[in-house]
Order: structure tokens, then C-alpha cells, then sequence
């Protein structure tokens, strides 16, 4: 039992934060394990309720989190005593039986339905309220012909994608970009995060679930049958990442090994089943979503790079990229050296996009004329990496339905952000090295555009980056003669494209 006396402010229910949630995060332990006695002291009396029917007392338990649906944050106890760095506390919840997962499978549902491929654009809007149940979700997708997760893109997306402005390596709205809560973490995830190897331990030897990523899924694993009932899925096949994941994230090279070399956690986990449009694999992830520059992020590359069970060539789903393909989105001909990787055996995506293409093609729709309707109408795919860029001021395709302009939403002068003089260098230096390696320049991806047609509808682009590709092999052909779906050439978009400079310059 604790010495200490609990105070009013100590069992304060008004705000956001729970009683247990504020006494996990003090660092005086003793204020918590009272709290936790009161709790188990006074429980024997409201046994007989429900839950939700027991006042304040409940939150005052070792589980009483709160929920980023509504009100912005996932936390629990567990997590952040994690976060606070207060092992002490850690020991005392779970001895005082703090669930090891450390966030409510309901509430890990609710986050993961939000990346549900095929769902309802207002789903990507829908924070301060839960969101459908999975079933219902799942449902919206399967009327829009997606009957399965992880099946091929249908017609009816890329058709969605023309009328936006999409990554190349994903779907038209970046899941949970616009839900405005923090991820939904697993209390070993927030632990791989904060580098706490002594806490994840505990939490691991405590029952956390980790089953789903100490081993490697198969390439076409089917994921909707495992979730037909979110009661029997296990909570890390749950999560949209993993510890491997948020270790690389937070470039934590002693945890990385830990979980590949001591705990046998997989290097070419990708979330599927939560995340199947943004599973990427671990040294995808170090490529697309952190810092490949930063000398930390290198090291975790590394220890990728050198483990014996890498799959180097292992692609996203659906839309099947390559590792090198967002290495060459960098526009670093050093990281593709580092990397060492065989430039061929990119191949192309799912949207038919080599190496080539991907160089080539704008970094977001601001790189475009969007008042050229030659150059809107063929270019419908953005470079970029970065994970808050927004094409839109709403997501796809509610972006196309008109909003009358008003003081909270007046009408303003789309960006124009041409290239500069360093970017077009170092695109310049990277088409080079693709094209010493032979990259077909012939190859059309599913709008029909070839390397050539987004080089020749970009702001501002280098003419000697034009030029290099027309000198390739059957590259004047191309350039003349290929046509897009609109039926356009490079050479029409690069004639439409420098008319339309030449006037605003003028």
C-alpha cells in the first residue's frame, strides 16, 4: 500500500485526461500506486455495474484510456508511462493489471477502418466521431467492385486517380493524413519508438500480442477473412505499423536489432491487413518515410540491408512498388549507388511506371499548369513523398463538387512552385544514371504517358533533361509519335507547356 494521501486534483475527472493517465505520467511513483489502491479498493462496490455505469472510479483503473476519435490522442496508462520514461509506474500497471497491449482492440479498429482501401471519402474527414464499424466499411468498398483488400486496382480507381492528383505509390487520399489524432499504437510500438528495451521486455513477457510480426506473411495472403470478426483478430495484425517500423522511425539501431536478432520480429513485415494501400515493407518505409540522409537512418538501412532472411525485391501490394522506385523518387543518384541494387530489377509498377517515370514525373500538382487543360488532363501523378502534402483542400473525389466561396473558404490563386536550379540538377544527374542502365524510355504506364510526356508538362524543366531522353534509343520516336490517352505526344505537351510559360513570363 502507498503512503501517499490522494488529493481532489489527483481524482479530478474533468478534463481529457484521466485520473490514471495524469498519476502514470508523474514521476513520483508513489502517487499512481495509491491511485491504483483506491481503485482496487473501491471496486469490490460497483462491482455489480456496468462499467460505464461506475462513475468515476473507472478511470481511475490501470486501463482507463482515452480514444484519438474523440479526443485526438490514443493513450493509455501503459503508454504513457512508457512515453514518461517512468519505469516504476510501467511495473505497477502491469502488476495491477494494465492490458499489455496497452490500447482497446475497439479502438485499434476504429483507427485501422480509416485506411481501409475503397472506403467512403467522408471516412477521411470523420475525427471527433468513431467511425462505421469494419463490416460496414468493407461494404462500401465491395459496391465499388473491391471485394478483396489486396486485389489488383480496378477501373473504377484509376479512373478516381485522373481526377485528382495522387502519389504513384498509393491511393488518392493518404490514409489518416486528415484524421487529426495521433497514430493508434500498440504499448510495444510506443516502447520500439522511445527506445525503452527494458519496458518492452516487461510488456512482452506481460502477453503482449506480437504474432503477426515475428513472421513473414506470403505475398498474396488474403486479409479480409481474418477480420470478417475484429474479436478474433489478434491486436498487432490490427495495427497500420509495427515496432520494426517506429524503431526505424525514431532511428534506433540497439532496438532494431534487438527485435530482428532477439525477438526474430521479420524484416519484410508490411501491415496488410490494417494497411494494405500503405504496407510497406521496412526498408521501403526507411526509403519513402524517413530521412535516408540522416546518418541514423542509415545505420537501421544497413542492419536491413545485411539480415539474412531480406527480401530486397519484396514490393508493396496493389500497387507493387519497388524499394528502388522511391529511391529514384529522391532524385539521389549517391542513395542509388549506396544501395547497390540492380537498376532493372525495379521493373515497373502496378501503374506501369519504371524507374524512368518515376524520375520524371512532377513532384506535386503545384510543378504542373493546372490552367493548361493539355497538361490537366494527361498528368495525374505527383512524386512527392512528402506525407503532408495535400492535393486537395478536401480528399478525392470530393474535391470535384463546387464550394461556393466564402470568409472561411474564399477562393485563392492555385501555387505555382517551379523547379529550381538545384532540383534540376539533381533530377538531370539521376535520369543519367537511369539512362546508362538502360532504362526503356518506350515504356507507357496506364495513362498512356511516357517518361518523356511528364518531363515535357513540368514547370520549368531542364531542356537538357528533354534532350537526354530524346537521345535515347528510339527517344525522338517517343517524342513525336507516342501518344497518351488523350491522344497527346511529349512533343504537344512540351509545345502547350512552354506557349503557356512564355506568356506568364511575358
Amino acid at each position: 500500500m502507498s503512503s501517499y494521501q490522494l488529493t481532489p486534483d489527483d481524482l479530478d475527472i474533468s478534463t481529457e485526461i484521466t485520473p490514471a493517465i495524469r498519476a502514470a505520467q508523474n514521476p513520483n511513483p508513489a502517487v499512481l500506486q495509491a491511485l491504483l489502491d483506491y481503485y482496487t479498493s473501491e471496486l469490490p462496490h460497483v462491482a455489480h455495474l456496468a462499467p460505464r455505469d461506475r462513475g468515476g472510479l473507472e478511470q481511475c483503473s490501470p486501463n482507463a484510456d482515452i480514444t484519438g476519435a474523440i479526443d485526438c490522442v490514443y493513450e493509455s496508462p501503459l503508454t504513457a508511462a512508457i512515453r514518461a520514461d517512468l519505469p516504476d509506474n510501467v511495473r505497477a500497471l502491469l502488476a495491477a493489471g494494465a492490458d499489455p497491449t496497452g490500447i482497446r482492440l475497439s479502438y485499434q479498429s476504429d483507427y485501422s477502418v480509416r485506411f481501409i482501401r475503397g472506403r467512403d471519402a467522408k471516412t477521411d474527414m470523420s475525427s471527433f466521431a468513431l467511425c462505421p464499424p469494419r463490416e460496414s466499411i468493407l461494404a462500401v468498398a465491395a459496391a465499388k467492385g473491391i471485394q478483396h483488400q489486396t486485389q489488383p486496382l480496378t477501373t473504377a480507381e484509376l479512373d478516381e486517380r485522373r481526377s485528382g492528383f495522387p502519389r504513384f505509390w498509393t491511393e488518392p487520399n493518404l490514409p489518416g493524413q486528415r484524421f487529426r489524432s495521433t497514430k493508434a499504437l500498440t504499448a510495444l510500438e510506443v516502447a520500439a519508438a522511445c527506445g525503452q528495451e527494458q519496458m518492452f521486455d516487461w510488456i512482452r513477457d506481460a502477453g503482449a500480442d506480437e504474432s503477426a510480426w515475428t513472421q513473414t506473411q506470403p505475398p498474396n495472403e488474403s486479409v479480409d477473412d481474418r477480420l470478417s470478426g475484429q474479436e478474433a483478430a489478434p491486436p498487432s495484425s490490427l495495427s497500420t505499423s509495427s515496432p520494426v517500423h517506429e524503431a526505424i522511425a525514431a532511428g534506433d539501431l540497439v532496438m532494431l536489432r534487438k527485435l530482428l536478432h532477439q525477438h526474430q520480429y521479420s524484416p519484410n513485415y508490411r501491415p496488410l491487413t490494417a494497411a494494405p494501400t500503405l504496407a510497406l515493407p521496412p526498408l521501403s518505409y526507411a526509403l519513402a518515410c524517413c530521412d535516408p540522409g540522416d546518418p541514423k537512418i542509415r545505420e537501421c538501412i544497413t542492419e536491413l540491408r545485411n539480415h539474412p532472411d531480406l527480401d530486397p525485391h519484396l514490393r508493396t501490394p496493389i500497387f507493387e512498388v519497388h524499394l528502388l522506385h522511391f529511391a529514384v523518387a529522391r532524385h539521389s543518384p549517391a542513395l542509388l549507388s549506396w544501395l547497390a541494387l540492380l537498376l532493372s530489377s525495379a521493373g515497373s509498377t502496378a501503374l506501369g511506371q519504371t524507374l524512368l517515370h518515376i524520375a520524371s514525373l512532377p513532384l506535386t500538382s503545384e510543378s504542373i499548369d493546372q490552367n493548361n487543360p493539355d497538361v490537366v488532363r494527361s498528368i495525374h501523378c505527383a512524386r512527392t513523398l512528402d506525407l503532408t502534402w495535400l492535393p486537395h483542400p478536401r480528399p478525392s473525389p470530393l474535391h470535384l463538387q463546387p464550394r461556393p466561396p466564402s470568409r472561411l473558404n474564399p477562393v485563392r490563386p492555385r501555387a505555382r512552385t517551379p523547379m529550381t536550379p538545384a532540383e534540376q540538377e539533381a533530377q538531370l544527374d539521376t535520369l543519367r544514371v537511369l539512362v546508362d542502365a538502360g532504362i526503356d524510355v518506350r515504356a507507357q504506364d496506364v495513362d498512356g504517358n511516357t517518361a518523356l510526356h511528364y518531363l515535357a508538362a513540368t514547370w520549368n524543366v531542364d531542356p537538357r533533361a528533354m534532350q537526354l531522353l530524346r537521345d535515347m534509343d528510339a527517344g525522338e520516336e517517343v517524342y513525336h509519335h507516342a501518344l497518351n490517352r488523350e491522344g497527346l505526344s511529349p512533343r504537344a505537351l512540351w509545345e502547350s507547356n512552354t506557349s503557356s510559360n512564355s506568356i506568364l513570363e511575358g
